[in-house]
């Protein structure tokens, strides 16, 4: 059964916020080469905290989270703009006309993860109708997120883990690899269990 994000939200059932931006985001954006432009879209959003590390940063026109939670988008508003951030309710897998092939880069952290691993493929093609050309999609890929190490225990998620070679296969079509790196910072917990992919649109 799909999770219920609103009813999420609305109880403050939400394990998967952990207060502030993700730290593999700050890592990365440390590194001077890595600067972001244009318009920035962020799918799964939630509370914003990596919309606003972004937005911070004065790199981008624009930075846009997107999540399909009203009470998610609500709770926002408790936080100080950190810059030319903005917020839209929508489906992820139902954007607007307009928004196709409107975005320089899509930043992913736990949006991924949290979908029904069925959907996987519509994620990708969801992601590369959104991007310009040449469009760059920055992500935080969740390899294990279970003790045990394992990527999908029976009947467990979300989070869903996710093989490097299934990455690999699904955005073969659609994306080249730029770089990609282990995060040497996380949430505790995630230690080692993430991997950071920076990838072109070639489609």
């Amino acid at each position: 059964m799909p999770t219920d994000w609103e009813s999420c939200y609305r109880a403050g059932d939400t394990p998967w916020d952990k207060g502030a931006a993700a730290p593999p985001l700050l890592e990365w954006l440390e590194t001077p080469a890595h600067r972001f432009h244009g318009e920035v879209l962020v799918p799964g959003c939630g509370l914003g905290h990596d919309v606003r590390a972004l937005a911070a940063t004065g790199q981008a026109e624009s930075v846009c989270g997107l999540d399909v939670s009203p009470a998610a988008l609500a709770q926002v508003r408790r936080f100080p703009a950190a810059g030319n951030e903005s917020y839209v309710e929508a489906d992820l897998f139902a954007l607007p006309e307009e928004w196709r092939g409107r975005f320089d880069w899509v930043f992913e952290h736990t949006c991924f993860c949290a979908i029904d691993p069925a959907r996987r493929a519509d994620y990708v093609r969801a992601v590369a109708e959104a991007l310009r050309p040449g469009g760059r999609l920055l992500a935080i890929f969740y390899l294990r997120p279970w003790s045990g190490g394992e990527a999908r225990p029976p009947g467990g998620g979300p989070p869903f883990g996710v093989e490097v070679s299934e990455l690999d296969a699904l955005f073969a079509g659609a994306f080249e690899l730029v770089e990609e790196s282990v995060p040497t910072r996380a949430f505790a917990g995630r230690e080692g269990r993430e991997l950071v992919r920076l990838l072109r649109k070639t489609a």
